[in-house]
């Protein structure tokens, strides 16, 4: 006889769980959205001096202007339906590419003296951004408080491609007087012009990191936020590669300092609509690795050849219309 009650449970529970399923698929909705935006920075290339008695503390610094790069993306977003109700679950992926095309210069600066800190070459040439690619990944957890304040903790992983090469433009160095010394490079230097393609660049990185927001919304009309992550898990690896001379340069690096702060207003339209303006400050500096050198583009050997550096400070903003499927 104790099989009917049982049985009786076992069937409750089978009928209910598809109705609690259905009830949680409902709290929650994925969302699709485009986004146009543009970034505004630079990303550095950095050597440090190696086994060279150069008294400054680089050896070489080349600045890669995104000055801006336009952008268009999409953000597929899963989220509660009403998260200032109560806590829940959050994702999203974001993906942006960029448009190609001129985005400013990019300026090369060395010191090679070894009896001061003097700059002995400097060089600017026209940027053309090729290639930019973002892509971002991140989840956490939200919870309401007060049915006002909204507190976000996740974690983000990013991958960032950025390809660039430099054209045209001039170049001027200090007159070398022997030994390692120089006269100053305002004193009679050597100036050069150049035309046509000159200097290829690809730097990616890869970074995870936790953060959090805080936000302030009213009855899900609007939501403004304010969020920071932060990191040392950074990698970052590059290519260098010189047309004049025939030669190449590739950087493992890795460490340093991540950090992203940001703000984002959202305003839902209707039931189905949502509108956003984002604005972040994204910069990675520290980072450090082994630099190798080959002789030839796009073959040979690389060997060890000193130590190198990387790093990136750049503005986001970005426009998205979310579309709650």
């Amino acid at each position: 006889m104790r099989i009917v009650p049982l049985f009786a449970v076992f069937v409750i529970i089978f009928c209910r769980a598809p109705v609690v399923q259905a009830q949680v698929i409902r709290d929650y909705s994925f969302s699709l959205c485009p986004q146009f935006g543009l970034l505004y920075g630079q990303v550095e290339e950095i050597v440090y001096p190696s086994n060279t008695n150069t008294k400054a503390d680089l050896l070489s610094l080349l600045l890669w202007d995104m000055k801006p790069v336009f952008y268009y993306g999409f953000l597929m977003d899963f989220s509660p339906v009403k998260p200032m109700s109560k806590w829940g679950l959050f994702s999203g992926l974001s993906m942006k590419f960029g448009i190609p095309g001129p985005s400013g210069v990019i300026e090369d600066r060395d010191w090679q003296s070894v009896v001061n800190t003097e700059l002995t070459n400097f060089s600017s040439h026209d940027n053309i951004t090729r290639e930019s690619f973002l892509l971002d990944f991140s989840t956490g957890v939200s919870f309401p408080f007060f049915n006002a304040l909204l507190v976000k903790t996740f974690v983000n992983i990013s991958y960032m491609n950025f390809r660039f090469y430099g054209e045209n433009g001039y170049a001027a160095y200090a007159r070398k007087l022997g030994d390692g010394i120089y006269a100053p490079i305002n004193d009679d230097p050597i100036e050069r012009q150049f035309s046509g393609k000159l200097i290829n660049y690809r730097q990616e990185w890869l970074y995870f990191a936790p953060g959090v927001s805080v936000g302030y919304g009213y009855k899900e009309f609007f939501l403004a936020e304010i969020s920071f992550i932060i990191s040392p898990l950074v990698l970052c690896l590059d290519l260098d590669e010189h047309i004049l001379t025939n030669t190449r340069y590739r950087d493992n690096m890795m460490g340093g300092i991540m950090l992203e702060p940001g703000f984002r207003y959202s305003m839902n339209l209707n039931k189905w609509l949502n509108i956003s303006c984002d604005i972040s400050w994204r910069y990675i500096g520290g980072t450090r690795g082994p630099s190798y050198s080959g002789q030839a583009v796009g073959i040979g050997n690389f060997k060890q050849n000193g130590e190198a550096g990387a790093g990136l400070s750049m503005l986001n903003t970005a426009l998205s219309l979310k579309v709650r499927l």
